[in-house]
């Protein structure tokens, strides 16, 4: 599934460049504890999936949690 989204982003024009671990484990630890998030692991703002959006440098929290 990582590879099908790098390969969107990059069709988009978005850059494809992954976060450390640590930031990515920073980053759905907030999401854990976010009340958007639904049970199916997507964001109910952004309609994402919180575990591939938080991979990505040029991605952020829609409600500015990170």
């Amino acid at each position: 599934m990582s590879l099908l989204i790098d390969l969107v982003k990059q069709v988009k024009g978005k850059p494809t460049d992954k976060v450390t671990q640590s930031l990515y484990d920073k980053r759905t630890a907030i999401c854990s504890l976010c009340p958007k998030k639904m049970i199916t692991g997507n964001c109910s703002v952004c309609g994402c999936f919180v575990s591939d959006k938080a991979k990505y440098i040029g991605e952020s929290c829609p409600i500015k949690k990170w």
